[in-house]
């Protein structure tokens, strides 16, 4: 095998834990702080939605990445998963670029309460790289560089969702200090 080809699918496994990774923590932040990125879900619905509706596409977008990442995370040959993935990334770029456009400055909750910017250029430049990371992922790899025992996938998973429940704490955490006089 030459190193070209071993270094092109470590680029293409690299890709796809870093985006497994970044779901995970992305959706574990939404789930603790529900309410504000449901307020960010909201500047994409026209205003006579019922008032439940963006609290619950909130949480069912934190489900679904978490979800997406854990399987993303234990099963690195599913060509349909890597292609979901591939989605969501686009749908992230679609929502940056649609934010940057109509409510610039203003917050996306992308990492619920651990999000420090707003709806801008950056975060179309973000989306963009992700996006290609998501496409350079959907490429396949050799079985044996992605053989995984039953029980070694299993462990992935737990990891994965272990980083959901970091970034759940991270938020919970931060939304919590923001309520403590002095501690901003």
């Amino acid at each position: 095998m030459h190193a070209s080809s071993v270094m092109a699918q470590a680029a293409v496994l690299l890709c796809k834990a870093f985006i497994a990774v970044l779901l995970l923590a992305a959706g574990g932040a939404k789930l603790a702080d529900l309410r504000g990125f449901a307020s960010a879900v909201r500047l994409f619905l026209p205003p006579a939605v019922p008032r439940a509706l963006p609290r619950t596409l909130a949480g069912a977008v934190a489900v679904v990445e978490i979800t997406t990442g854990a399987g993303s995370l234990g099963l690195p040959r599913a060509t349909w998963l890597n292609t979901a993935v591939l989605g969501i990334c686009g749908c992230f770029l679609a929502v940056a670029t649609i934010g940057h456009a109509r409510h610039r400055g203003q917050s996306c909750r992308c990492f619920g309460g651990l999000s420090r910017s707003g709806f801008g250029a950056a975060g179309v430049a973000r989306a963009a790289g992700l996006t290609l990371a998501a496409f350079a992922a959907v490429a396949s790899v050799p079985v044996q560089a992605v053989a995984l025992r039953p029980a070694a996938q299993l462990g992935l998973v737990v990891v994965g969702l272990l980083v959901a429940g970091a970034a759940y704490s991270a938020a919970a955490a931060v939304d919590g200090q923001r309520g403590i006089p002095g501690l901003r």
